[in-house]
């Protein structure tokens, strides 16, 4: 009977920090999800170290050489998001089901030129910079996308799902004992944001 069932419906989670993504890869359906498998993907080039943090290259390089290599560190970002969604996306859909969407959760929704510390708003900049390159990577794959602000993560759940914030985080505390500890903040944001993918279809 079990090859009669249809496939699961997939939903992946990205909490994205600098450089990197933790990737929560959830089977809905939302009434009752399960996480099937977590990753951590990379966001840079090691060739081009430069796009771990362009922008703090931006400030520290020569102007010259700013010029030359940051738009170079950038196409890097842009690259390597897309290497890794499609290799994640390749690695999972055959096997575990298809996918709805990603959601990709940043950790701050404000605007970086608002900030008028060259350094922090540098930090700002790389904090949209990744989420966007992965948001771009998706669209590029016809793979629907949301970002979400993690403040805003669970709260955003919970409207979606009728619960309350603190049912949300008790219920993806409860999800993460499928792949075992640790179990961080960070794959919470994660889950709770694949949550949200789900719940809309």
């Amino acid at each position: 009977m079990a090859s009669k069932d249809k496939s699961p419906q997939l939903a992946i989670g990205f909490r994205v920090k600098t450089g990197r993504a933790t990737a929560i890869v959830m089977a809905g359906p939302a009434s009752t999800p399960r996480v099937l498998s977590r990753r951590s993907l990379q966001l840079w080039d090691p060739v081009i170290p430069e796009s771990h943090q362009p922008f703090h290259a931006e400030l520290e390089l020569p102007p010259a050489e700013s010029a030359r290599v940051v738009p170079q560190a950038l196409k890097a970002v842009e690259r390597v998001a897309l290497s890794a969604l499609r290799e994640l996306v390749d690695e999972i859909q055959p096997a575990l089901g298809s996918i709805l969407g990603i959601a990709l959760v940043a950790g701050s929704g404000t605007d970086p030129e608002s900030i008028r510390n060259p350094h922090t708003r540098a930090h700002a900049r790389e904090g949209q910079l990744f989420p966007h390159a992965l948001s771009a990577a998706a669209k590029t794959m016809r793979i629907p996308a949301l970002t979400l602000v993690e403040s805003e993560v669970f709260t955003s759940a919970a409207a979606k799902l009728g619960k309350s914030p603190d049912a949300i985080k008790l219920a993806v505390t409860e999800l993460g004992s499928a792949v075992g500890k640790p179990w961080s903040a960070e794959e919470k944001a994660a889950a709770a944001a694949a949550w949200i993918v789900l719940a809309d279809r």
